[in-house]
């Protein structure tokens, strides 16, 4: 028997993405095709062209559609995958498209749609034992691809319309959740905390749902020492998208009683979104823009500097998913904080916890963390051991399972 081939279908893949879902996604089947599995892995775009040594990478943006099937694209704009009110808009007549500026397309619901046309032909010039599709932007591709293979389909759930929309869900994308949802074979979700929702919000039988944890790369990395940090200064670090699912508003009230304690705290916020301006109101509001720096977006590099440099990571989240930047965090030997209301802290033990709504809890926690050098150290050294022992072999392994269930 050959190797298990696999076709899969994501949204993005590292280094070209639009959230943490891409870095996801390649450092999964990276684990996957190292283990022998014959990995082929499908975009709706990319940029530019890019090559990876044990796995197969697929443009659909290189197949072409034809007139019939373009009318049958319905034109319609919703909004993007991950932040809820932000809206692509369809481009006009004559527009040229620019691949470099517009990865997406200028619609995101034509683009799934087109996806979705392409997945179907795309099928029909590979061999795949499984399909393997990756969040609720790849349904309808993955649907047309297992109508054309008839092989078993596994629905990879990152995160739900529920989560994204703080349950208010928009009903069209939540839609394509449920037919991926009732189409597939097998699901796999991020946490327990995402199995929960999928069971009783989605009406999933628990059975036909397995939980596979995500996990970080662990190459080498040396542990963060004080020579990176001011010893005048504190710095929390924040890093998300500003919109109502990470808790920045929280964050931000907590804060302020930080600070009505102790002046030599700087509250760092990186990312974008729609509730940015809201937030920067919100610290002036509370009195508190001395010591609140919204710095945008980073790169990479600069967010692993931005870890070394923090004494402390705060993830606030109302409704998290996983939540991969506490790993990114620990791996860095950064002291973490995170929400009981994530994915994540079912899986380390080496931080501290705390309700998202609960400022005065988180409040408490921050001041113990930045002034406590013993309770500081122990985070940073016993976190990072915590990330070493969660591996993307280790959870690549379990996806193994399940695909091996459904053979």
């Amino acid at each position: 028997m050959g190797a298990l081939k696999v076709l899969t279908f994501g949204w993005e893949m590292a280094p070209v993405m639009n959230g943490g879902l891409g870095v996801v996604c390649r450092d999964l089947t990276y684990a996957l095709a190292s283990k022998g599995v014959d990995m082929t892995f499908v975009v709706p775009k990319l940029p530019h062209k890019f090559k990876f040594d044990s796995f197969n990478l697929v443009n659909a943006a290189e197949y072409d559609l034809s007139e019939d099937e373009i009318k049958n694209i319905t034109i319609s704009t919703l909004m993007t995958p991950y932040i809820s009110g932000t809206f692509f808009n369809y481009s006009p007549k004559g527009k040229k498209f620019d691949q470099d500026k517009d990865l997406y397309g200028f619609n995101l619901m034509l683009e799934v749609q087109r996806y979705g046309l392409i997945a179907s032909k795309i099928a029909k010039s590979v061999e795949a034992d499984l399909i393997h599709a990756h969040d609720w932007m790849t349904a309808f591709a993955a649907i047309e691809a297992k109508k054309v293979l008839r092989k078993p389909l596994i629905f990879h759930v990152h995160s739900t319309e529920y989560d994204r929309s703080a349950f208010n869900p928009h009903p069209t994308i939540l839609e394509y959740e449920t037919q991926a949802l009732n189409f597939a074979d097998k699901t796999i979700a991020v946490s327990q905390y995402t199995k929960n929702i999928l069971v009783d919000k989605y009406g999933i039988d628990p059975n036909k749902i397995a939980v596979v944890h995500n996990a970080v790369n662990n190459e080498p990395k040396d542990v963060v020492s004080q020579g990176y940090r001011s010893s005048k200064e504190k710095i929390v670090l924040f890093l998300a998208r500003m919109s109502i699912q990470k808790g920045a508003d929280y964050l931000l009230k907590a804060a302020q009683k930080v600070v009505s304690k102790k002046r030599n705290v700087k509250f760092v916020f990186v990312g974008n979104g729609p509730m940015l301006n809201k937030l920067v109101e919100m610290a002036f509001d509370l009195g508190i823009k001395d010591n609140v720096v919204f710095a945008g977006a980073l790169s990479h590099d600069e967010v692993d500097k931005a870890y070394r440099h923090a004494d402390l990571f705060v993830m606030p989240s109302v409704t998290e998913p996983f939540g991969i930047t506490p790993l990114e965090a620990m791996k860095n030997g950064t002291p973490v904080l995170i929400s009981k209301q994530s994915g994540v802290s079912e899986v380390i033990k080496n931080c501290l916890k705390v309700d998202f709504w609960d400022i005065d809890a988180m409040a408490s926690k921050i001041l113990s963390i930045l002034y406590n050098d013993t309770l500081s150290e122990s985070l940073s050294q016993n976190g990072y051991h915590d990330v070493a022992q969660l591996t993307w072999s280790s959870q690549a392994d379990k996806v193994l399972e399940v695909y091996q269930s459904l053979l």
